[in-house]
């Protein structure tokens, strides 16, 4: 019976990590869409005033935030993967596909 619930309370550890995983993911993608916008924004801005070095700073800036936002949505949808992997195979190698 012990084996039983060590085996559910692993596979509860394992799905609250894979929400846990998701939530950082969704976070990172919000991050990343909300740079988007602004690179958005203020390439408008550099378009009607190109002359404007501290618009052009401003968009380099935004610009290389975005970058590194895209690099830990795409590390954290790899780590939510991984962990969908690891409930999803915990749960095949339980009794709880048999429930």
């Amino acid at each position: 019976m012990s084996e039983i619930a060590r085996g559910a309370s692993a596979l509860t550890a394992l799905r609250l990590a894979e929400e846990e995983a998701a939530g950082r993911y969704l976070a990172a993608r919000r991050e990343m869409l909300r740079l988007r916008s602004q690179v958005t924004a203020i390439g408008r801005l550099v378009s009607q005033h190109p002359r404007r070095l501290d618009y052009r700073a401003s968009l380099r800036s935004v610009a290389t935030a975005h970058g590194a936002a895209v690099q830990r949505v795409r590390l954290a949808y790899d780590r939510w993967q991984q962990a969908q992997l690891r409930s999803d195979s915990h749960w095949t190698d339980t009794a709880g596909r048999a429930a």
